[in-house]
């Protein structure tokens, strides 16, 4: 098992251009860390989707969750934390929700997008990410794919027979943070996922503070949404009223 560590991959070489796409690159600095960050345009007047990676992958690696997304229309905004990717620094629990609030902070100052327009989504470690964020900042609402209640919590999960609470060195609170985010949340979960079991995204939604909706879905934690295709796409569509 690799949690509960953060281990940042080997940057890939792919652009959104090798995915057909238009894009702009950013570089949006963090308390003097620079984010590299891709904005891949969308209908306007549709829902900008803030997209948090999950552990053991970079923006260059999101292929998949992007063309999923495609079919909604939507604008895209993809960043690396610091240490991951060309983007520079530390990686750490409290790095990691910076650097969102930053990309956030410039998509709402620099760009001009309306905070109900912003969709956070966490997926996998980054759910510690979109949770905190939404909790702090004004958004229109959080997609969570297959993340966990807190980091100390899964340890327990994985290494039963450890004192993992205490030996736990990252915690993403999940679980607290949810209870105070007042916008819609819909959690997409595999019923077969290896890394982080379904009764986490279970317990999300028993303790989700808002309108909310749970998503069984089957296949690996790694891509189990993506594979969906168009049923999963457009269960995001129906959920955040979208088009």
């Amino acid at each position: 098992a690799k949690y509960p560590d953060i281990f940042p991959p080997a940057s890939g070489v792919e652009t959104p251009a090798d995915w057909g796409l238009d894009y702009e690159e950013w570089m949006i600095d963090n308390q003097g860390k620079r984010l590299h960050t891709w904005w891949i345009p969308g209908v306007p007047q549709r829902p900008v989707v803030l997209f948090c990676h999950g552990n053991g992958v970079t923006i260059r690696h999101l292929a998949k969750h992007v063309q999923f997304l495609r079919p909604l229309k939507v604008g895209i905004c993809l960043f690396d934390y610091q240490g991951y990717g060309d983007s520079v620094g530390e990686v750490g629990e409290r790095a990691f929700c910076t650097d969102a609030a930053a990309v956030w902070r410039h998509l709402v100052t620099e760009r001009g997008l309306k905070t109900e327009n912003i969709l956070v989504y966490g997926h996998s470690l980054s759910g510690g990410v979109a949770t905190w964020l939404a909790r702090q900042y004004p958004c229109g609402g959080v997609i969570l794919e297959g993340t966990f209640t807190s980091i100390p919590d899964l340890a327990v999960d994985h290494y039963p027979w450890l004192p993992a609470r205490r030996l736990a060195r990252i915690g993403f609170n999940n679980l607290d943070n949810i209870r105070e985010i007042k916008v819609p949340v819909l959690i997409a979960h595999s019923t077969e996922d290896e890394i982080i079991p379904f009764h986490h995204g279970e317990a999300l939604f028993n303790h989700a503070g808002g309108p909310k909706r749970l998503l069984p879905i089957r296949g690996r934690h790694v891509d189990a949404l993506v594979a969906m295709g168009e049923v999963g796409c457009f269960a995001i569509r129906d959920f955040f009223h979208i088009g």
